[in-house]
């Protein structure tokens, strides 16, 4: 067997392995497409190789077009894997008539048997360059946000892949030319076999790197939001608040934290059911949502409460009426739970200011709690600022 031969078969298994850890990776939790995709692709190319070395044993016309056809329908298939990740979607008009043309003018070279070897290397080579540079573009432009370094790693393989290509065909064909030399070709064909690897592995490792990326940054959001609300959850606004306060002392500003809580909301679970207090709470985070500034922060951070990083606020009584802008959002909201059954919902909210009234979360966050519970006590649906007011805001 020569080094060419012994090469072949090394990027045969290499794609059998990759299509194949591909395909595991992407029936797991993730459920990845695009590895699915790109699986088949290497699948589909390893099963191109196979058959035309099987042309050695079995009719060469046949199993030459039939295994160039299948290597030329593996770049669709890693095409549409890579570009998977995007909202780009290949044309399948387009692709399915390049892809009739490439198989047609295979199968007519083949049959004719006229320089066949030189058309089974150059027939499938334009589809794949077309749909590796398009793809290279798309997932540069579009891919996702969180793994914007694996997305132009990816693009840069794409590229590489498409110039081992584009050289191979003017090597070969430069070789061709003149008298053969089956030692100069054998040295090609290796050279081009393990650049094939080379980019096979990179692509499939660049393609894990995004799914990686991708499950990271979704295990980032489930462990900063609220699952029922959306909302930045309890860990998501102290990390906010961190970065707030040391801008706020860097700059010598102030800024406010407002903390609410839903009026009589155990009465609700109570009377109406737990499915009925989820909505109450769905429909009070949107409200609040709607209410606040780009800047602002807002979270819910347990039960019923939901606190507001006013950023940039300089004083109580501005950070107070934007806490009533808050507490009136809610105050309009009503439930229609059937015919003459609607639920409206109240809130109670207590404001502090930074740094007059702390330093750190601990100290701002207790005195807005405490000032959220002396509206409570003054009567609900109102807001106190200051602990010497016992009567609170309503407007």
């Amino acid at each position: 067997m020569s080094r060419a031969q012994t090469l072949v078969l090394a990027l045969l298994a290499l794609h059998l392995l990759l299509g194949g850890l591909s395909l595991v990776i992407a029936r797991g939790e993730h459920r990845s497409a695009a590895l699915r995709w790109w699986g088949w692709g290497l699948l589909t190319y390893a099963a191109g190789l196979l058959v035309t070395i099987g042309a050695a044993v079995l009719p060469r016309a046949f199993m030459g077009a039939a295994g160039n056809t299948l290597i030329s329908i593996s770049p669709v298939l890693c095409a549409t894997g890579i570009v998977s990740h995007t909202r780009f979607e290949l044309s399948r008009a387009w692709v399915g008539a390049a892809a009739a043309l490439t198989v047609a003018l295979l199968i007519a070279a083949n049959a004719a048997d006229y320089r066949a070897p030189l058309a089974n290397l150059i027939v499938p080579t334009p589809i794949a360059i077309v749909l590796f540079l398009v793809a290279a573009f798309v997932i540069v432009r579009d891919g996702p946000r969180e793994s914007r370094m694996a997305n132009q790693f990816l693009a840069g393989v794409c590229v590489l892949a498409v110039a081992v290509w584009s050289i191979r065909i003017a090597v070969m064909l430069w070789v061709l030319e003149g008298a053969y030399d089956r030692e100069r070709v054998d040295i090609i064909i290796s050279l081009f076999a393990i650049a094939q690897m080379v980019t096979g592995v990179a692509a499939t490792l660049s393609l894990f790197w995004i799914d990686v990326r991708l499950m990271q940054a979704e295990l980032a959001r489930v462990a900063h939001s609220d699952s029922l609300t959306g909302l930045p959850n309890r860990r998501a606004i102290l990390t906010r608040f961190i970065e707030e306060t040391s801008r706020a002392a860097r700059h010598g500003q102030h800024f406010a934290l407002a903390v609410f809580d839903l009026d009589h909301f155990k009465q609700v679970n109570d009377k109406r059911g737990h499915i009925v207090g989820d909505e109450v709470l769905k429909a009070a985070a949107s409200a609040l949502a709607g209410a606040k500034r780009s800047e602002d922060i807002l979270a819910r951070i347990g039960g019923e409460e939901f606190a507001v990083v006013l950023s940039s606020q300089q004083s109580l009584g501005g950070a107070v009426d934007a806490a009533q802008r808050f507490r009136e959002a809610v105050e309009r909201i009503e439930l229609r739970l059937g015919v003459g059954d609607d639920l409206r919902v109240t809130m109670s909210g207590g404001v502090a200011l930074y740094p007059e009234d702390g330093l750190d979360w601990d100290a701002l966050y207790g005195a807005a709690d405490r000032r959220l519970y002396a509206a409570k006590r003054a009567g609900r649906n109102r807001i106190v600022g200051r602990d010497d007011d016992t009567q609170g805001k309503t407007r």
